[in-house]
């Protein structure tokens, strides 16, 4: 696949761990959001971005939509991670508060995460406890194979219908 980047945001890490892991199905670069170029972007044909749901939004994805909007290329796919199961996360209204200000909605997609609460920051410790009620029991989690696979078949339709050439 030509002209592919992925952008995250990550805290915990595991944004990072899922952006990593779909740059080494295509073989392109990965980039934490903080490093990004203007001029990286505007070479793109794709790019993915994956930041961590606070709330109804993709951390960080507003703030970058909104500096980098005029060198984004046409396509543009973004996933979010959290804690919660998929029956608890409501896609829609989290397309409608994420990509409220884009031009065109990307298609979204949701990975569950994992994290050990022992390595998070007391601040976000804090929060995994009081939110540990509403999250089901990571055992359940479906590996990150699984996981990424709609996002993985969307970027490869894209290629395949030789619009990242």
């Amino acid at each position: 696949m030509a002209k592919m980047v992925i952008v995250y945001t990550s805290q915990t890490g595991f944004t990072q761990q899922y952006a990593l892991h779909i740059a080494r199905e295509f073989h392109c670069e990965v980039i934490d959001s903080k490093f990004i170029t203007a001029a990286e972007l505007a070479a793109a044909k794709l790019v993915v971005y994956g930041g961590h749901l606070w709330g109804d939004k993709v951390g960080g994805f507003t703030r970058f939509y909104r500096q980098y909007a005029a060198v984004l290329p046409e396509y543009l796919l973004v996933f979010g991670t959290g804690m919660l199961a998929d029956e608890q996360v409501n896609i829609e209204r989290i397309r409608a508060r994420t990509f409220e200000r884009c031009a065109q909605s990307p298609q979204f997609f949701y990975f569950r995460g994992r994290v050990e609460p022992k390595t998070l920051p007391v601040r976000l410790r804090l929060l995994f406890h009081l939110n540990r009620q509403r999250a089901a029991a990571p055992e359940t989690c479906a590996p990150q194979s699984d996981a990424v696979r709609p996002l993985l078949r969307a970027a490869h339709q894209l290629d395949d219908l030789g619009l990242l050439n």
